[in-house]
């Protein structure tokens, strides 16, 4: 674990000694997207009150109902490496802190932006030990969360930014209550998927930790069907990585008289989605329906190689790291999904 280098002395917070909760943060390369590119992560203790809880009146982006409000001030903060040596090393009892009450800045001066997500610890800094390990958790909490607004009080002048530096960087952030859960030994991304109702690739998603790809050869007998059955994803999700562009047809097809979206589509056993995806032209289904004519001798993109064709075998596809049935780190933990309640079962339209 790499800490940022802090100054020999650093003056005190005022709430420094009234802090209960630590607190680990991502950033990431744009703000409030959590699937883009990971820059580093941000560990900060502060001095949080909590406040009403979220009906689903109020919720929104990064809001939902059943978290809660929770304001404060940050007391001091610092960076830690993008990627952990140790899942719990930003509870480290003796972390070389950098900043106080504000945000520490990236090389390129970044710094964590709202909205950032997250895991707290709300509890006695004082259980916090060396090497970081999770407290016991019968005085503490441990729980996801979205910090929504950083310092959105201060301004240029007035009262506030004399404050801001005594009391550090407001807060707004919503707790999330039961969206982490702690590996224990034999647990698979497949066993917590279907322990929390949700998907091993939506575990992946959520957390970059376990989001690692790898290079495979295909061997004879596979299918694009039976490997993304194996590794845990989709047939879209293969043919979507660059890394996988034989998995295109090199020749596309040439549009003759009457064809169609649909038509193509049977023909090639894929979906007007697909073809919309790959042809950024007829990306408009207002402006191209599925039965409408499409412009003769145009060339589309298509796969060549439905989900049930027989691949060949020796070529190299890159394919998520963790399969479903791989054991992960015990004593680890991973961000979880909202749990929603049961979808319609309709369908959804193939534009």
């Amino acid at each position: 674990m790499t800490l940022t280098p802090g100054p020999a002395a650093l003056p005190p917070s005022v709430l420094q000694p009234y802090a209960n909760a630590r607190l680990l943060l991502t950033i990431h390369q744009l703000p409030g997207r959590f699937d883009s590119p990971r820059l580093g992560r941000m560990v900060c203790e502060a001095f949080l009150k909590r406040g009403r809880m979220v009906g689903e009146s109020s919720s929104g982006l990064g809001i939902d109902s059943g978290d809660f409000l929770y304001s404060g001030y940050l007391c001091r903060s610092a960076l830690l490496d993008a990627e952990p040596s140790n899942p719990w090393d930003w509870l480290t009892a003796g972390i070389a802190w950098s900043e106080v009450g504000f945000r520490p800045l990236l090389a390129d001066g970044r710094c964590c932006e709202a909205p950032a997500q997250g895991a707290i610890w709300l509890g006695s800094l004082a259980a916090l030990q060396s090497p970081g390990v999770l407290p016991p958790t019968g005085r503490g909490k441990l729980a996801g969360l979205t910090v929504t607004e950083f310092a959105g009080p201060f301004g240029a002048g007035g009262i506030g930014s004399l404050m801001q530096p005594l009391l550090g960087e407001r807060l707004e952030l919503v707790l999330k209550p039961n969206r982490i859960a702690l590996v224990q030994p034999g647990d698979t991304l497949l066993s917590l998927a279907e322990r929390y109702g949700t998907t091993p690739e939506t575990l992946r998603s959520l957390n970059s930790d376990i989001s690692a790809n790898t290079v495979i050869t295909t061997a004879a007998g596979d299918t694009l069907n039976s490997l993304a059955q194996l590794h845990g994803t989709t047939v879209s999700w293969l043919r979507d990585q660059p890394e996988n562009a034989w998995l295109l047809r090199p020749e596309g097809h040439t549009v003759a008289a009457g064809d169609t979206l649909t038509s193509v589509a049977q023909l090639y056993g894929t979906t007007r989605s697909t073809l919309r995806k790959l042809n950024p032209t007829y990306a408009d289904y207002r402006e191209w329906p599925g039965d409408a004519p499409l412009p003769l001798g145009e060339v589309l993109n298509l796969f060549a190689i439905r989900p049930s064709d027989i691949l060949l075998a020796g070529e190299s596809l890159l394919v998520p790291l963790y399969r479903p049935s791989t054991p992960l780190p015990a004593g680890s933990w991973l961000f979880l999904p909202r749990r929603r309640a049961a979808a319609s079962a309709s369908p959804e339209p193939d534009l």
